[in-house]
């Protein structure tokens, strides 16, 4: 309190030292915010960033129960760059000499300099692209005409929706074509495949293996089983009647003719029917599942194929907006600098203290003993200063 009190006082006797020093830096802040530092107004705009896929993450989907295909759309990638393109459009020097060159910022800017990335940076302290929270872009352009600022922003959402939409143009163009070429080379290889493969089925006589291999198997066991029947008739026969009677020899020639049959089936010569020989199933098997394999697997990648080809034209063809503006820019004479309240509030707490420290400072000057040494001081020094203003 006594400090206080002390610091009071010695403000009291300087009075109109206190006034000057406080009351200045305001008057002259005052003026500087009121009438001579210009207002900088500011435009903004919120934009949801695109989203581009390669396209080729839907094969994983259309090969989906497909045995061990749906593994192959691994190899096709899954980009998401849209946002980055964006980004990159907006921060582009291409863009910002388009702005620049359209509203000849560098008279409204009064630019006196002899290079132009100068100018550039100079527009570029007033533009700021950020990402909000919600993982949106926050565009923000500030300026001297709050008007200005609404356009400049608003043509910039237009040319880099023309941008990215040129560059997806471009691409689906490119791809499109890729695809196309990729579809000639499908359909043919599909042609030569389904030729082999029939030439395959007709040369061996398999059309279906399982089902093939299955009625071969139960046709040897009825063959089997019947000779069977046969041998037991022809042993009951011979040991009853003996083996001269007409019935010993009609079983006889019963069972030689099932054996023929049997040896005939495992031989493979009633495969005109559809009846395999069981030695050769395992091997006709195996490259008749091979080939149908890779048959599906074409007759797949070319129905994709074709679609994505489709999908590609569409985009080709698409000149809807790409940017969705969830929050257009809009002329907003709201200024964000100077603030005038701030600022004074600032200097005047500024100037309190300094006017404070000014009076404390002279008053203290006052009270050395001009006897002590730093009293001696302190006149030496005044004297110098008297001498010099002289």
């Amino acid at each position: 309190m006594e400090c206080l009190l002390k610091v009071t006082n010695n403000c009291l006797s300087h009075k109109r030292l206190f006034a000057v020093t406080l009351l200045l830096p305001v008057l002259v802040a005052f003026v500087l915010v009121m009438w001579v530092i210009k207002p900088v107004y500011a435009a903004e705009a919120i934009v949801t960033p695109p989203t581009s896929g390669s396209g080729m993450s839907g094969l994983g989907k259309f090969l989906e129960g497909s045995a061990g295909l749906s593994s192959f759309s691994s190899l096709m990638g899954n980009d998401n760059d849209g946002a980055n393109i964006v980004w990159t459009y907006f921060n582009s020097w291409e863009l910002h000499n388009k702005v620049i060159e359209k509203f000849n910022l560098a008279a409204h800017y009064d630019f006196k300099g002899d290079f132009h990335a100068d100018l550039l940076k100079k527009f570029r302290k007033h533009f700021a692209l950020s990402e909000n929270e919600e993982k949106m872009f926050l565009l923000t352009y500030a300026d001297e005409d709050y008007k200005l600022a609404s356009q400049v922003l608003t043509f910039m959402l237009d040319q880099v929706d023309s941008m990215y939409n040129h560059f997806k143009t471009s691409q689906a163009r490119q791809s499109r074509m890729y695809m196309n070429q990729r579809l000639e080379e499908v359909e043919q290889r599909i042609d030569s495949l389904e030729k082999e493969f029939v030439n395959f089925q007709e040369d061996n006589n398999i059309y279906s293996p399982d089902v093939q291999a299955e009625g071969t198997m139960k046709y040897l066991a009825d063959l089997q089983s019947e000779r069977n029947m046969v041998s037991i008739s022809l042993s009951k026969e011979k040991k009853e009647h003996g083996e001269n009677t007409r019935q010993y020899q009609e079983l006889q020639n019963t069972l030689r003719d099932l054996d023929v049959a049997k040896s005939q089936v495992l031989g493979g010569r009633h495969s005109n029917i559809g009846v395999l020989a069981l030695n050769k199933v395992p091997k006709l098997s195996a490259t008749y599942a091979r080939m149908e394999k890779e048959l599906k697997l074409q007759a797949l990648l070319y129905t994709y194929l074709k679609q994505e080809s489709e999908r590609l034209y569409i985009e080709e063809s698409n000149l809807m907006s790409n940017l969705v503006v969830l929050q257009p820019p809009w002329e907003n004479n709201k200024k964000i600098k100077p603030l005038r309240g701030v600022t004074l509030i600032f200097v005047f707490s500024l100037s309190f203290i300094f006017a404070v420290f000014v009076c404390c400072f002279v008053e203290y000057w006052r009270s050395v003993d001009p006897d002590t040494s730093l009293g001696k001081e302190m006149r030496r020094f005044s004297d110098r200063v008297r001498f010099k203003s002289k």
